[in-house]
């Protein structure tokens, strides 16, 4: 049996690191209006926690998905009918943080059944981008592999990395999609810039900096950590993004997807960088992290170099960011391999999110 748990706001919860933590309106507002999502990928006899069953019963029934399992939709009040003595309950949230942990334990959720604060703290510490950092040079002189990033610690040295390069991108250690990322000019000072980098130092101990590429599509490889420590790859993710915050995703058979990639990147260099993507996530978070993952990437133009028949070239960088929870980059997994193809959206009309599938086949 399984309880799973949609708290979006889990990335501004482990920036907090605090065991009482209240999210933001949106953030609240979003789990609250999409929190039947992981009945999506729940299977039959499964528990989904939401804030309001009958908001998520309504907006579940709304996507007229011909495969929807049997699943029971509670609130924290009825936590106490997922607990069974005779029965492990296999608890599985969008990501864990101390704040989600003391909520589940307050409501009766009893400790041994929730992972130790330790792995907590854990998981929390290889959350830090600098894991990102690490991966990307870890990747470099791979045929087809761009990009660079570094740990800052204070902001001279930001100033010191924007003088070296014409653009950067400057992200906190912790944050969420859209958020947390400041983007600087080397002919531009921006004061504001500034004191955003020095209040998040104070604030997470540093901020990363990394040189801005010239983007054509984003994209993420999803992976999964098992029990026993080992980190694999199980799809593609084709996503969307608005000024750097997440749109949707495009839906389409996993076929498709590597016959898109491979316009780009010749297929047997491509997974020669995911082998290693692989071993490195198996030796950095095996056995400290189990579930879900993904790790955001980009096609970047080749400004250097064309093919021979004069078509653009072009690169990747590997690793923009790796999210060390589920992604919507399962969430669309998960509907494609069940025949669900098209695009799916996430829309704010002022009021509430919707979640939606168009263009279904």
């Amino acid at each position: 049996m399984r309880l799973h748990i949609f708290n979006p706001d889990h990335d501004l919860a482990l920036a907090a690191n605090l065991r009482n933590f209240t999210a933001p309106h949106a953030g609240r507002q979003l789990r609250s209006d999409l929190g039947f999502l992981p009945a999506l990928w729940a299977e039959t006899g499964d528990y989904v926690l939401v804030d309001d069953v009958a908001v998520a019963e309504n907006a579940y029934r709304k996507l007229k998905l011909n495969n929807r399992t049997d699943v029971q939709f509670i609130n924290y009040d009825e936590l106490y009918l997922c607990i069974d003595p005779k029965e492990d309950i296999d608890i599985q949230p969008w990501g864990w943080n101390k704040a989600l942990w003391v909520k589940l334990n307050h409501y009766g959720i009893p400790e041994f059944l929730l992972p130790r604060i330790a792995q907590i703290d854990t998981i929390r510490d290889l959350s830090h981008r600098r894991l990102a950092v690490n991966l990307l040079d870890k990747l470099q002189g791979m045929p087809y592999v761009t990009g660079f990033s570094c740990v800052c610690f204070s902001y001279e040295e930001v100033l010191l990395f924007l003088d070296k390069n014409k653009d950067i991108v400057v992200k906190a250690p912790w944050s969420s999609s859209g958020r947390g990322v400041r983007y600087m000019e080397r002919e531009t000072v921006d004061i504001n810039a500034l004191q955003w980098i020095s209040n998040t130092i104070i604030k997470q101990g540093g901020v990363t900096a990394e040189i801005k590429c010239q983007k054509v599509h984003d994209f993420a490889v999803e992976f999964i950590a098992d029990k026993n420590g080992q980190v694999k790859a199980c799809g593609l993710s084709l996503f969307t993004t608005v000024r750097g915050a997440y749109t949707g995703n495009i839906l389409m058979s996993e076929r498709e997807k590597e016959e898109w990639l491979w316009n780009y990147i010749p297929q047997e260099d491509f997974n020669a960088i995911i082998q290693e993507i692989e071993k490195f996530l198996t030796y950095n978070i095996g056995g400290n992290y189990v579930g879900p993952l993904g790790v955001d990437m980009m096609v970047v133009a080749d400004e250097h170099h064309v093919k021979n028949d004069g078509s653009p070239s072009f690169l990747i960088n590997p690793c923009i960011e790796i999210n060390l929870r589920r992604t919507m980059g399962h969430v669309a997994l998960a509907l494609s391999q069940n025949g669900h193809l098209g695009n799916m959206h996430i829309d704010y009309d002022g009021h509430n999110y919707k979640f939606r599938i168009t263009g279904q086949q």
